[in-house]
């Protein structure tokens, strides 16, 4: 019971950011799992990035009233980075908390996540950012369960070429946060990877909880948004700059790196496939 009531003491800020393309049903079904956790002391920051549809605004009405739940709004879409920037300042600015756990408005949280995040936390001083597996749904090439490497130095190497997170899978430690640190805003649609470099320079230290604790919603449409010239020479620009950065130059990071503007020009039919088979 003692170790229940210190672990309560740590309280989770969750952030989520919404804008006009959300399904309202998907996002009150994301709600509603960030306030049923099993862990309680969570307050749930939404951000409204924009204009957005009268069923998503009347959604977010009636979460306004909860008292676990802070809703800010914009009436000018600035983007992921931004919004969760904004989300994040106020959370640091409150000073109450001592995590800030990541959530997407259409992925649905494990009941244990929160709790199982803290709790490794906890025991695990010298990490700053958790992140967990998944089990993909609602597409033709979603994985049953994603599983990324667990500790530092694997996560480490790996980040050169690939990301080491489920972005909305991920706690972080509040403390990074006051350093001033926050979500670059000058990539294009790679806003969580540059952060991991971030971070990684700074000597942050990463793992992954080897358990599926978050459904992570794709649909047809996920290939079109990870493809295209703009996402792949903005991808390589800067994995190349960290790699530089993170003194990691080796010919196999180069070819590594080099691949990421294949995959991303390919047809959808084949990053499908290769989202199906080579993950």
């Amino acid at each position: 019971m003692a170790k229940i009531k210190q672990l309560l003491n740590n309280k989770v800020a969750v952030i989520m950011s919404v804008y006009n393309s959300d399904n309202p049903s998907d996002l009150d079904t994301a709600i509603q799992s960030v306030l049923h956790q099993s862990y309680s002391a969570i307050q749930l920051f939404i951000y409204q990035d924009g204009q957005v549809p009268r069923e998503i605004a009347h959604i977010l009405n009636f979460y306004s009233h909860h008292d676990k739940v802070s809703i800010t709004r914009n009436s000018t879409n600035q983007g992921l980075a931004k919004a969760l920037n904004s989300l994040i300042s106020q959370v640091v600015s409150t000073k109450e908390f001592s995590y800030v756990a990541r959530m997407d408005s259409d992925d649905i949280c494990r009941v244990e996540r929160i709790a199982r995040q803290v709790s490794f936390l906890e025991l695990n001083k010298n990490i700053d950012v958790c992140g967990t597996s998944c089990h993909e749904f609602g597409s033709s090439f979603s994985l049953e369960e994603k599983h990324l490497p667990v500790t530092h130095e694997d996560l480490h190497n790996f980040s050169i070429a690939r990301c080491p997170f489920i972005h909305p899978s991920v706690m972080f430690r509040v403390t990074l946060f006051n350093d001033g640190i926050r979500y670059p805003t000058h990539t294009t649609l790679t806003e969580d990877m540059a952060l991991w470099y971030e971070l990684l320079i700074k000597g942050y230290h990463f793992a992954n909880l080897h358990e599926v604790l978050i459904d992570y919603r794709l649909n047809e449409n996920t290939i079109a948004r990870r493809t295209g010239i703009s996402k792949a020479f903005s991808e390589v620009r800067i994995r190349t700059y960290y790699m530089i950065a993170l003194k990691e130059i080796s010919l196999r990071n180069i070819v590594l790196i080099l691949s990421r503007v294949v995959f991303h020009l390919m047809p959808s039919t084949l990053v499908k496939l290769a989202y199906k088979n080579a993950r």
